[in-house]
C-alpha cells in the first residue's frame, strides 16, 4: 500500500484513544491525525481533516455516532472518509441502522487491536478499489461514446459485465458504502467469469476473495450477509420493491435466501443481461 492512510479517531473514552493512536501509529502505513471525544467537534475535524477513515463510537456527549453518520451523509464538497463503528452497543436495531447511515463496518469493544488494524486496511484498499473502478468505467463510458459516434457500435468486453454487475448490485440496494458491496460484486464477477465456482462458493469464490483482501473466508461471509440485510432493510417498508429485489426475496419459498442463493441469482441474472446486450449489439 503506498499512500499512509489517515485516520480520526472518535471516542471519548481517552484511555482507548492513546492506545489506538500509539498503536495505529506504529505500523507504519497509517497516521491518526487527531483524536476527539464528541460528536459535535468531529464533525468540524471531518471537514477540516477529510481523513481517509473514521473510528466512531456510538455513545457520546453533544452528538452522537448515528448522529455523526447522519451529518456524514449529507456532506457535500468533500470525500466522505470510510466509517469504521468501534463500540460496546450491540443491539440488532442500532447495528442496522448504522449500516443503513453508510457504515463500512462494525467492531464490538472489547477488540483486538490487530483485528481492527486489519479491519481498516481491508477497507481502505475496497475504497482504493471502488475508486479506481469508477474513474475506470468514467474513461470507459467516455471512450465508448467517442467510439460509438465516430464508428458505430463497440464489441462487448469484461468492462459490460462489470457494468451490469455494478446497476444489479445496486438495485438489490447494496451499495458502495456498505463493508460487503465489493465482495458481493466481485464473486459475482467470478462466478460469470467462471460458473464451475458457483458449485462450492465458499471454497472457491470466498476464498480468492479472502486471499486478495487478506482477510479471512468467515469475514468475507459475514460482510456479505450484512451487507444484504441492511439492502432488505432499507427496502422491506417500500411502497414498492424493485423487480430484482422481489425476485431474491422469494428464492427460498419465502425465506431469506442465503449468500449463496443470492450470489446464484445474481450471476443468472447478469448473465442474460450481458446476452441480451450482445444480441442487440449483432442481432
Amino acid at each position: 500500500m503506498s499512500n499512509t492512510i489517515s485516520i480520526l479517531i472518535v471516542d471519548d473514552n481517552k484511555e482507548l484513544c492513546e492506545i489506538l493512536y500509539e498503536s495505529i501509529n506504529n505500523t507504519g502505513d497509517m497516521r491518526v491525525l487527531a483524536t476527539v471525544g464528541d460528536g459535535k467537534a468531529a464533525m468540524d475535524l471531518i471537514r477540516e481533516l477529510q481523513p481517509d477513515v473514521v473510528l466512531l463510537d456510538i455513545i457520546m456527549p453533544r452528538l452522537d455516532g448515528l448522529g455523526v453518520l447522519e451529518s456524514i451523509t449529507s456532506m457535500q464538497g468533500i470525500k466522505r472518509p470510510s466509517i469504521i463503528v468501534i463500540t460496546s452497543v450491540g443491539a440488532e436495531s442500532v447495528v442496522i441502522r448504522a449500516m443503513e447511515l453508510g457504515a463500512d463496518y462494525y467492531i464490538m469493544k472489547p477488540f483486538e487491536i490487530g483485528m481492527l488494524i486489519t479491519r481498516i486496511r481491508q477497507i481502505y484498499s475496497e475504497r482504493e478499489a471502488y475508486d479506481s473502478y469508477l474513474a475506470r468505467l468514467s474513461d470507459y463510458r467516455e471512450s465508448d461514446s467517442v467510439h460509438t459516434a465516430s464508428s458505430g457500435p463497440i464489441r462487448p468486453d469484461t468492462n459490460n459485465a462489470a457494468r451490469i454487475v455494478t446497476e444489479l448490485v445496486n438495485c438489490i440496494g447494496v451499495t458502495p458504502n456498505l463493508a460487503g458491496y465489493i465482495y458481493l460484486r466481485e464473486a459475482v464477477l467470478y462466478g460469470m467469469e467462471q460458473p464451475e465456482r458457483l458449485e462450492n462458493i465458499s471454497g472457491n469464490i470466498y476464498t480468492l476473495l479472502a486471499q486478495k483482501y487478506n482477510t479471512k473466508v468467515r469475514n468475507v461471509d459475514r460482510a456479505i450477509r450484512c451487507a444484504l440485510l441492511s439492502a432488505q432493510k432499507k427496502t422491506k417498508n417500500a411502497d414498492s420493491l424493485n423487480e430484482d429485489m422481489k425476485e431474491t426475496f422469494t428464492l427460498n419459498n419465502g425465506r431469506q435466501p442465503n449468500n449463496s442463493q443470492i450470489i446464484n441469482f445474481l450471476v443468472k441474472k447478469a448473465s442474460k443481461r450481458l446476452m441480451d446486450a450482445r444480441y442487440r449489439q449483432f442481432g
